[in-house]
C-alpha cells in the first residue's frame, strides 16, 4: 500500500443524465414471460441474441433456454419439411401431366 492520497476527478454528468430512462427494448428484453414467448412463438433461434442480452435470468438458464429453443426450432423445420413433402406428393402428378 502507499501512503500517497489517491487523486480522484469528479466529472459532472449532463443534467438529467443519472435520471435517464432505458430503452424501451430493454424492458422488453428483461421481461421474462414475454421473452419466453417471443422465442418460442415468434422469433425461433433468431431470438437468441436477445436472450444473451436479457438481463432478467441466470446465465444458467440463457443455457438451458438455448438448449431448448434450438430444438424447438429444429422441430419447427422438420414439421415444415414433413408438410412440404406431403404437399409436393399431392401435387406432383398435377406438374408431371403436362411433361407427358
Amino acid at each position: 500500500m502507499q501512503d500517497q492520497p489517491l487523486n480522484a476527478e469528479v466529472v459532472d454528468l449532463p443534467r438529467g443524465a443519472a435520471a435517464r430512462k432505458p430503452p424501451w427494448w430493454r424492458d422488453v428484453v428483461d421481461n421474462q414471460w414475454l421473452m419466453i414467448g417471443m422465442l418460442f412463438f415468434v422469433t425461433a433461434a433468431l431470438g437468441l441474441p436477445l436472450l444473451w442480452i436479457s438481463r432478467g435470468f441466470s446465465t444458467w438458464a440463457k443455457v438451458v433456454l438455448t438448449f431448448a429453443v434450438l430444438a424447438w426450432t429444429a422441430l419447427v423445420f422438420w414439421v415444415f419439411f414433413l408438410i412440404m413433402a406431403w404437399c409436393w406428393s399431392q401435387l406432383r402428378p398435377v406438374f408431371m401431366a403436362g411433361a407427358l
